[in-house]
């Protein structure tokens, strides 16, 4: 056997080793993985995998940046290597390379320059997969990016037409009216919207009169048109299987009461949205509004 096959063979293995260890300190916290990683590199420098793997760690912490170093490192070694640089790239705000990663990974863009509106359709979108895991509707601007349609939790840290990045495996699927729609998780934040988020809560006996207040919130005036969650009787809890897989039973609920509903309001102007209220109330006198105020502020960012 000639000596330089005998000797990639034993950077190889070396490598595969280093790389397997890596891979066991992902969950231990710290930055341990990443020099391992760095490690099991240069002991083959012609193998891809450490390479992809040390850019998975940087996603998952958020280093766009050594990210798509790392996975362009990848794809120098192995060209049809699927690694994250869309993801990366797209984080970055790099368009040239977030278009060429596109493009090698097989989807059809428009010529051009920038960032692209692909209309990939409706998905789901985990927002904080390691705590709460709620899951919100969205639509896909392209592979990475998709711009949230409901009013989430507080706790979540998003709002309404927020655009968050997400990740590209499907990590559960939902059912509405017999189609089924893949869920991602998100990774981040990639551009905040101008909501802010309020809650309401609000005391009726005449449920079907809430949709003129639905009405009047979601056609505003320009800019001020917001959104609705009823956040009583729509958030439902999941366990972490049901979440990540397709939902094969759900979980007993205690009866929701039916004359107070407390509801999650997105708006970009607090002043409008009390009007919008007052008005609503003065036509239901019925009706009272128990607690109002602003659960999660709008982007401040200049």
């Amino acid at each position: 056997m000639p000596q330089h096959d005998s000797d990639h063979r034993s950077a190889r293995e070396r490598s595969e080793i280093l790389n397997r260890y890596a891979q066991r300190l992902v969950h231990r916290g710290g930055e341990r993985e990443l020099h391992w990683y760095r490690r099991a590199a240069q002991a083959d420098p012609t193998w891809a995998a450490p390479w992809f793997n040390l850019g998975l760690a940087h996603k998952y912490r958020g280093e766009w940046a050594e990210s798509l170093q790392a996975n362009r490192a990848a794809l120098e070694r192995q060209g049809d290597h699927r690694g994250a640089c869309c993801i990366a790239a797209t984080a970055l705000r790099d368009w040239n390379s977030a278009r060429e990663a596109w493009r090698r990974y097989g989807l059809a863009l428009p010529d051009g320059d920038g960032p692209i509106d692909a209309q990939l359709g409706a998905i789901g979108v985990r927002l904080d997969p390691g705590d709460s895991g709620e899951v919100v509707w969205a639509e896909r601007i392209d592979p990475t990016r998709a711009r949230i349609l409901n009013v989430p939790l507080p706790g979540s840290g998003h709002r309404y037409r927020d655009i968050v990045l997400h990740d590209g495996s499907v990590q559960g699927t939902r059912k509405v009216e017999g189609h089924e729609y893949p869920v991602f998780n998100a990774l981040g934040l990639w551009q905040a919207s101008a909501y802010a988020t309020f809650e309401a809560l609000i005391e009726t006996e005449a449920p079907d009169t809430l949709a003129a207040l639905v009405e009047g919130v979601r056609e505003g005036d320009g800019e001020s048109a917001g959104q609705v969650e009823d956040w009583t009787h729509t958030v439902r809890y999941l366990c972490r299987t049901c979440s990540e897989g397709e939902q094969d039973h759900e979980h007993p609920q205690a009866p929701a009461a039916h004359t107070r509903f407390q509801l999650g309001i997105a708006a970009t102007d607090e002043a409008w949205l009390r009007g919008v209220l007052d008005e609503w109330l003065g036509r239901h006198p019925r009706a009272r509004l128990l607690e109002f105020g602003r659960a999660f502020p709008a982007d401040v960012t200049p």
